[in-house]
């Protein structure tokens, strides 16, 4: 029941210790107010009533007042403090929660389920939105109300233990309904979960530019809203099952509680017409009475809620924990200036399908080679690079760099060895040289000549602030807006700037004219010399400064060679290359 509980608890103190001692001192400096509201009403109504000293009656209001300025100065300074250093404590976790993130193996972000365990961790995390932390606080808040329901008990047992097992029993009975009610509600979660999810998405594309032109063009504002209306509907409606079982604990609790305030009120004045209970005596149990059931509604409430969001810890837990096969490995590549990469008999299939996007690779690619992959869409030349690039592991087979297994290699180490642009390339809305430098030591020189070799200097510096000019304008309504080929070429000269000794081009150029790209491609055959290239593309013609050629087809090899060999073979290069280019000829 308390794992939650345990795992705020451990990062609280492991982020910031005086947070977790300051939500405990808070529940203890307001548990002890209740006691004094009940207590102190009574002993200044008993002296007045009673030998009406002014001394004391002063004395009484001092210590009251007193631990009330004290109390109420240290509760919003433990409170206000402790909400700072909560934030301290969130934002590290979530760093963490981050870095572990960016670790993940790749197949796990491009899956459905996994982003469904996303966002029942979340939900976990920050218990529907109360905050992060919000289950420690609720633990806490259970010791606090403990600490003041035994103060409260020892008043009561001015009237009778029996009384009071009878007022704890009903307070409980009503705990109890509002509990199963939240258990329902819960039940619903998962539901809830993934129809928000999908609405979310939907409203995000009404809010994102980049589907904008197709929403424009296609007239889908309708076709769409129509999508985010479902699925908000079927998301408003499980809401609506889930605050009905609230409505109705609520309604139950009520009239529970109505039978405890009427029981407590009616045996109090019982007493007092009897003779058997003072007007003070009568103010203070008056005042318990209502304190112990606040108190133990709060103290239930509380277990109540650690209980129904422990329903979300299994998903946090497998979050936090997934698996890392791609990191198993701790070999680190051989230091030389060309590798040898090998597939043996490779096969790959997405997780989900039965169908193979690539099956009886057999490949070797020699140091300082340049080869090109092409094929048809969905031949499976994008997966081929994946693979290579260790996104994804083969479902069998094995891929060897210098003879060995890059199962047995330190990830991190083999991925250095690589210098990737792919079709779906990103900038961030960062300077130009943060764009083009990335994690690589930043030197002015060396990015100029970059730029140039892809033909955009010129273009950079006539930025106001060249390097240092933003591209997009998420944060600065100055930054550059690259067109589809100038992005390209920052994708390039990023590329060019890392240096690898494998370069991998995974259709960079498509928003380049034919012309432009086979200049480019040349360009890049003259500046990496000696590097090992692997480039992608769909047009055929910007294979022939390259050394050998692959075809493939339905996920498997169907010719290789270079450009004339497969021109002479008459086979499925020619006739790719023969359509494409009669639009030229």
């Amino acid at each position: 029941m308390f794992k939650g509980f345990l795992f705020f608890l451990h990062y609280g103190w492991k982020y910031d210790k005086l947070y977790v001692v300051w939500r405990f001192l808070f529940q203890i400096v307001n548990s002890v107010m209740p006691l004094a509201a009940a207590l102190m009403p009574k002993m200044v109504i008993d002296e007045l009533m009673g030998k009406g000293r002014l001394d004391y009656l002063l004395l009484y209001i001092g210590i009251f007042a007193g631990y009330a300025l004290v109390a109420g100065a240290l509760s919003s300074y433990f409170s206000l403090d402790g909400f700072t250093r909560r934030c301290k404590v969130d934002a590290a976790f979530h760093s963490m929660l981050y870095e572990r993130l960016s670790l993940s193996d790749y197949e796990h972000l491009e899956s459905p389920s996994f982003r469904d365990m996303q966002e029942k961790a979340e939900k976990f995390l920050t218990c529907d939105w109360h905050g992060f932390g919000y289950l420690l606080d609720c633990a806490l808040n259970i010791i606090g109300q403990s600490i003041t329901l035994m103060g409260l008990i020892a008043i009561l047992s001015a009237l009778n233990l029996w009384f009071v097992a009878l007022f704890a029993f009903l307070a409980l009975l009503s705990a109890y309904v509002e509990g199963r009610a939240k258990k329902r509600a819960m039940a619903l979660s998962h539901e809830v979960v993934a129809d928000q999810r999908r609405w979310m998405y939907y409203a995000g594309v009404f809010k994102d530019s980049k589907y904008a032109k197709e929403s424009r063009i296609n007239g889908l504002g309708r076709w769409l809203l129509e999508r985010e209306k479902h699925f908000s509907a079927r998301s408003i409606q499980n809401i609506k099952k889930q605050n009905d079982a609230y409505i109705q604990s609520g309604i139950i609790r009520a009239g529970l509680t109505f039978l405890q305030q009427g029981a407590a009120y009616g045996y109090a004045v019982f007493q007092v017409l009897s003779g058997a209970l003072g007007i003070g005596s009568f103010t203070m149990c008056v005042g318990a009475v209502s304190s112990f059931a606040a108190a133990l509604r709060k103290m239930m409430d509380s277990v109540v809620e650690i209980r129904a969001y422990d329903f979300y810890y299994d998903a946090l837990d497998e979050y936090l924990n997934m698996p890392r096969r791609l990191r198993m490995g701790a070999r680190h590549p051989k230091e030389r200036a060309e590798h040898t990469i090998e597939f043996h008999n490779v096969g790959f299939r997405y997780a989900g399908t039965e169908k193979w996007a690539l099956r009886h690779v057999n490949l070797s690619i020699k140091g300082g080679e340049k080869l090109s992959i092409v094929g048809e869409n969905g031949s499976g030349k994008t997966t081929l690079v994946k693979l290579l690039c260790r996104l994804y592991d083969p479902t069998e087979g094995e891929i060897l760099l210098d003879g060995t297994n890059i199962r047995e290699l330190d990830y991190d180490g083999y991925m250095t060895l690589f210098s990737a642009v792919f079709q779906d390339f990103q900038l961030f809305d960062l300077p130009l040289r943060d764009n083009i430098a990335l994690n690589q030591p930043m030197k002015d020189e060396k990015m100029w000549e970059a730029l140039e070799k892809v033909g955009l200097k010129e273009r950079i510096k006539m930025l106001p602030k060249g390097l240092d000019t933003s591209v997009g304008r998420e944060f600065d309504e100055e930054g550059f807006l690259p067109s589809g080929g100038e992005a390209q070429k920052i994708a390039l000269a990023r590329a060019l700037y890392r240096n690898a000794p494998i370069v991998i081009l995974d259709e960079p150029t498509a928003a380049l004219d034919p012309k432009a790209e086979y200049e480019l491609y040349c360009a890049f055959d003259r500046l990496i010399q000696g590097k090992t290239a692997v480039y992608i593309s769909h047009r055929l013609s910007s294979c022939r400064f390259c050394d050998r050629i692959i075809v493939l087809e339905k996920g498997s090899i169907a010719e290789y060679g270079d450009h004339d060999s497969l021109m002479k073979s008459g086979g499925k290069y020619a006739q790719l290359y023969q359509l494409q280019a009669q639009f030229y000829t």
